[in-house]
């Protein structure tokens, strides 16, 4: 009750025909972030129009206008804030920021449009000095917008134990999305795979789908976590004469991504697993499938 009573005695004071503030985005406290953003700031801001959106848990698109202005200036920043109130704190003091950074930019301008219309002096003029802050203040708020899902081609080695390791090789087709927070990631994959001995050939294709679970670092470009990816699989083997069987199976690995704006970089290992172990016998070699094989994956994709 105080804190709404404290903003009606401010809006009372301001200005006549204020600019409009939308603070009332899930997560804050439209009153609380008006009454700190005003308590930095002062009137300064009643010259801008802003609105807050919700994008994801604890991320907010930012929209600032000047009454008037053909543009708007745009945001994307994340409060780490666990409450209403200490995100709406973060979020009034980022704003602050903001106005400060722009006012201070407008300023420039006006001062350099002032000065080439003047006339010349034959005093060199001092070197201005840059304000580290500033820059600070802008990475701070500002955020590349990184892809949310991907869609692109893998390679693949696997490798059996030591005793009977029969290589394989293969290329495949898969993606991916970010969901709850860019905690879980649904994937699927088609794939193709080949390995010889010899005359003896072996071809696979298997269609898997599953799920990753981990979390961003590194200011949300790398991704890390595990995967679980069940498939199902056919497997055809050729030499004088040929065969094919179905199994089940898939993969357990570590993954790890590094997201650009428009692309999507990943390296994965780990085992892959088979149903039904195989045996291909050939007329002068053996190519085995077991159980259990290392496997190693690398892709790079689209970013949407």
């Amino acid at each position: 009750m105080w804190l709404a009573a404290v903003l009606a005695a401010v809006l009372v004071v301001a200005p006549g025909n204020p600019a409009a503030h939308e603070f009332s985005a899930d997560g804050l406290d439209p009153a609380a972030v008006e009454l700190g953003l005003r308590a930095r700031v002062g009137d300064q801001v009643d010259r801008w129009e802003i609105s807050v959106v919700r994008e994801l848990s604890g991320r907010y698109a930012l929209t600032l206008r000047r009454p008037g202005a053909a543009q708007s200036k745009r945001r994307t920043v994340e409060l780490s804030g666990q409450t209403d109130e200490e995100r709406s704190r973060e979020l009034a003091s980022t704003l602050a920021l903001i106005l400060e950074t722009e006012t201070e930019t407008e300023t420039e301008t006006e001062s350099e449009t002032e000065a080439k219309t003047k006339t010349p002096v034959t005093e060199p003029p001092a070197t201005p000095v840059a304000d580290p802050s500033s820059d600070q203040a802008q990475d701070e708020v500002s955020e590349v917008e990184l892809p949310v899902a991907f869609v692109g081609l893998e390679t693949h080695v696997g490798l059996g134990p030591p005793r009977s390791p029969d290589p394989d090789f293969g290329l495949g087709l898969g993606g991916g999305a970010w969901v709850l927070g860019d905690r879980l990631q649904p994937r699927g994959r088609v794939r193709w795979s080949h390995g010889r001995s010899k005359d003896l050939r072996v071809h696979q294709l298997d269609v898997g789908l599953g799920l990753a679970a981990g979390g961003p670092i590194a200011r949300r470009r790398l991704w890390v976590g595990g995967l679980v990816m069940p498939a199902l699989e056919w497997t055809h083997a050729e030499q004088l004469r040929s065969a094919t069987a179905w199994s089940g199976g898939g993969e357990l690995c570590a993954l790890a991504q590094y997201r650009f704006e428009r692309v999507v970089l990943g390296v994965r290992t780990g085992v892959e697993t088979t149903f039904s172990a195989l045996r291909v016998r050939g007329t002068d070699d053996v190519i085995h499938r077991g159980h259990l094989r290392w496997l190693l994956v690398l892709e790079v994709g689209v970013g949407i």
